[in-house]
């Protein structure tokens, strides 16, 4: 954990509460990665793909680009704050999709992680 700049002053990422130096704490990191199933475009007409991407992406400012591709956050966390963070995390799988009414879908749980939403069924 070389990322602490100053560990003397280390304090909660969440609530503020000091870390002193011995006492226990947890080291956060989460990743936020773009994914894309393996459906290839309609490549008929390549050029109005390009001309929709480059429309789809002028006016926005880099760092709005790479958020939408890539986003990492680094937290270091009191005891309460890591439990709290837990059961808001668990709290957003266990209640399945809440921004579609038809899907309510919950995800596929793997030992030790939740990691993957099952594929639609097509209709």
């Amino acid at each position: 954990m070389s990322d602490i700049s100053n560990i003397q002053e280390r304090n909660c990422d969440s609530c503020g509460k000091p870390l002193p130096d011995g006492e226990l704490f947890y080291h956060c990191r989460t990743e936020i990665v773009a994914g894309k199933d393996a459906t290839i475009p309609n490549l008929k007409n390549p050029d109005k793909l390009i001309a929709q991407a480059i429309a789809e992406i002028s006016g926005k400012d880099e760092v709005e680009l790479l958020n939408d591709v890539y986003q990492e956050f680094i937290m270091q966390l009191c005891p309460d704050c890591r439990i709290i963070l837990i059961k808001h995390i668990q709290s957003m799988f266990s209640s399945g999709c809440q921004n579609c009414a038809k899907c309510g879908v919950v995800p596929v749980k793997k030992k030790g992680k939740i990691l993957k939403f099952p594929p639609k069924k097509e209709t």
